[in-house]
């Protein structure tokens, strides 16, 4: 195989670099792609996110953190401080991260640009998909893949910087989004930000010419290739914002036909998820994202782990020791959602296995402190968060909620049982055995409705959902304790429909780019 021209995935124009070039050659013995298989390669690293912290502050912006604080430990102070930017909502965070006492590595601070440089890495292969050589289906499932994940990039992007596409009283036809850059080619031009509008009507576009691609030429490549199946759920998680009710039916039925099978967590490994030894933290690893045991992924990626950016990935920086709790923390308002039981002596845990699965838990028995005190936290995994992907499950609640909001505005009561039933469906495969799941029935409309609110919480702590619901949800009000200092807290608090649900533009963006009108 000939090598592959390395392309140099310079910040598109309104972002940072002016109207340089787009595209360069590392060096003149290089050559650009020529085959399929050289063209893989360069999505590859290009376009997917593989090791990519796409969206690290998401998780620390939500209610389902809280923080123990500083805790008289230097390093945990140190922590405390490198948070408070994110976890304060404060309206120049992306600047405040980048201050003496924020991070050293700053490569995924600025989600802007790396979420547009890995939308430039898509439009790099749909340029070269026809220039290579190789069988229409290889180039047909290579154009469906840089569209599902340019369309997935796309609707982070408008998530986090444009306003909630159902906003009451606004139009998503006015509100502002983010540019639409669409092509390889370098334009001698700067982007202006397209409606809410106009951005969610690009991905739903990317996503049905992606349908097209998969349709006619099916390969399967795998979990980590983007897929037919992944492009139905984006379907239907996009509908579901837009509250187009029966498309997000529609699309979830599309992808459920193709994968329905929920993982029983009670298959789990029963060391790593039941019994915990003392002073032992055996779980490290969200298996729900994991291929070897969970049946359920549809499409998964692995962001970058390691380093300072482990702050907004486990929000657990430094670790564990015998007698202080994480800085930064699962919040109690989240772990009192979940039906579930331990025993402190010998840590049996029965009930809705998801916080032993889906959280990183440490018991520590302390013997010295009669009668045997047990000091636990749960924090966020170092995998699966800020989106890892998606599953099957969100097919289930995404279908669940179409059928509550019909049922709220039609009174119709096969609506109900049907939402209902994919609730259960969903509950039951998440219990200990030793503890059998009794489904749920609930005939009150607005008790339904915040019942799945909740369940939607328990599912999907940490995979990027929550901040975003939050969003769709009116925007309601948030506060966060936050204490460098034993004694010295201060609250931080997001009022309801606070401007600061939409995130600030960085400045590095405004200031290379005089187009892009900031958010409020």
């Amino acid at each position: 195989m000939k090598r592959i021209v390395y392309i140099l995935i310079a910040t598109i124009s309104f972002t940072s670099i002016g109207c340089k070039k787009f595209l360069e050659e590392k060096s003149l013995d290089e050559v650009k792609p020529t085959t399929a298989k050289d063209l893989s390669s360069l999505m590859a690293g290009e376009a997917y996110p593989y090791q990519t912290n796409l969206s690290p502050i998401l998780n620390l912006i939500t209610d389902d953190v809280s923080a123990n604080g500083g805790q008289d430990q230097l390093n945990y102070q140190d922590v405390m401080k490198k948070g408070r930017p994110v976890f304060s909502w404060s309206k120049q965070m992306f600047e405040e991260l980048l201050l003496p006492t924020g991070f050293s590595n700053t490569a995924y601070i600025n989600s802007w640009e790396v979420i547009y440089q890995k939308i430039a890495g898509c439009n790099v292969a749909l340029e070269y998909a026809d220039q290579v050589s190789g069988t229409d289906a290889e180039k047909a499932n290579m154009k469906g893949e840089a569209l599902a994940l340019r369309a997935y990039y796309y609707f982070l992007l408008v998530n986090m910087f444009g306003q909630p596409y159902n906003t009451a009283g606004l139009d998503p036809k006015d509100n502002l989004g983010v540019p639409l850059k669409l092509e390889m080619a370098v334009k001698d031009e700067l982007f202006k930000r397209n409606s809410v509008a106009e951005v969610y009507a690009q991905i739903e576009k990317d996503l049905q010419d992606a349908i097209g691609y998969f349709s006619a030429y099916p390969v399967e490549k795998g979990v980590y290739k983007m897929n037919e199946t992944a492009v139905y759920t984006l379907l239907s998680r996009v509908s579901l914002y837009e509250e187009k009710w029966d498309q997000a039916i529609l699309y979830a039925n599309k992808a459920l036909a193709k994968k329905s099978i929920l993982s029983q967590l009670s298959t789990f490994n029963a060391v790593d998820y039941y019994l915990f030894n003392v002073n032992t933290n055996t779980n490290n690893l969200n298996r729900i994202y994991d291929p070897a045991v969970s049946r359920e992924i549809i499409w998964a990626y692995v962001p970058l782990s390691g380093g300072e950016n482990e702050i907004f990935r486990s929000s657990l920086i430094p670790g564990y020791n015998a007698v202080r709790n994480p800085p930064y923390r699962v919040s109690a308002d989240l772990l009192k959602l979940y039906d579930s039981q331990g025993d402190s002596q010998n840590e049996i845990y029965i009930g809705d296995l998801r916080p032993r699965i889906y959280f990183k838990y440490s018991p520590v028995i302390l013997s010295f402190i009669p009668p045997n005190t047990v000091i636990r936290d749960y924090k966020p995994f170092d995998g699966g968060m800020g989106g890892a992907g998606f599953r099957v499950a969100e097919l289930y609640l995404n279908r669940a909620e179409a059928n509550v909001r019909k049922y709220m505005q039609t009174g119709d009561d096969a609506q109900r049982i049907a939402a209902l039933k994919d609730i259960n469906t969903l509950r039951a495969s998440r219990y200990d055995t030793r503890k059998p799941y009794v489904a749920i029935d609930i005939t009150d409309k607005e008790q339904l409705l915040s019942f799945y609110k909740d369940e939607r919480r328990r599912e999907f702590p940490f995979d990027g959902h929550r901040w975003f619901d939050l969003r769709r949800y009116g925007m309601p009000a948030i506060t966060h304790y936050y204490e460098e200092q034993v004694g010295a807290g201060e609250t931080f608090t997001l009022s309801d429909k606070d401007s600061r649900y939409t995130l600030p533009i960085p400045q590095a963006v405004l200031d290379r780019n005089g187009l892009i009108i900031p958010n409020p």
